[in-house]
């Protein structure tokens, strides 16, 4: 064997990378956040809509983002790069 790893429980061994995810969520919904207020203060607020979902207000983008972080997060960057 190459690597010699330390015999840790499963639990324990699956917090790091969770916690990590939770962390990459939380950090660019923040982002999402203050970057569609910018916009918007610009007078170039991001809107989506996908079928009933509307992304409007920055709010609606930082909550879109924590729920559906996989979905919106790139349909925020789409969108802003239109704008």
């Amino acid at each position: 064997m190459l690597f010699a790893f330390p015999a840790v429980s499963s639990a324990g061994s699956m917090l790091v990378p969770i916690l990590l995810l939770v962390v990459i969520v939380l950090a660019t919904a923040a982002w999402v956040y203050t970057d569609a207020k910018a916009s918007a203060g610009r007078g170039r607020p991001i809107i989506s809509a996908v079928g009933s979902l509307q992304l409007r207000t920055p709010i609606a983008w930082f909550l879109a983002c924590l729920v559906l972080w996989e979905f919106c997060f790139p349909l925020y960057i789409d969108n802003r790069s239109l704008s």
